[in-house]
């Protein structure tokens, strides 16, 4: 997989992350919303801009909203957990494929 498909990959499950359960209520009615959104726009111009530390910077503000969700194992975290993963590895791609 290429570095894009892995962004866009994990830009929709930021997105379904927001419609599943994340407790007491889907995610889009969960404080870390904001994180999550902020998240999903930085990916979006990772991928419009072609700038890779965008995508750190949505890993990381999708890290924030892991932290603000909580720990436990809910639906809504495990997409979120499983698209900061996903940022992190084509942010990961992008600079092992860039000669320093």
């Amino acid at each position: 997989m290429t570095s894009r498909s892995l962004a866009a990959l994990a830009g929709a499950l930021g997105l379904l992350a927001l419609g599943l359960s994340w407790g007491a209520g889907p995610g889009a009615a969960h404080p870390a919303r904001v994180a999550v959104v902020a998240a999903l726009a930085l990916t979006l111009l990772a991928l419009r801009t072609g700038r890779d530390r965008l995508l750190l910077g949505a890993a990381a503000a999708g890290g924030v909203g892991i932290v603000l969700g909580g720990l436990d194992a809910t639906p809504g975290r495990v997409a979120l957990l499983g698209a900061v993963v996903l940022l992190l590895a084509a942010h990961r791609r992008t600079t092992a494929a860039t000669p320093a």
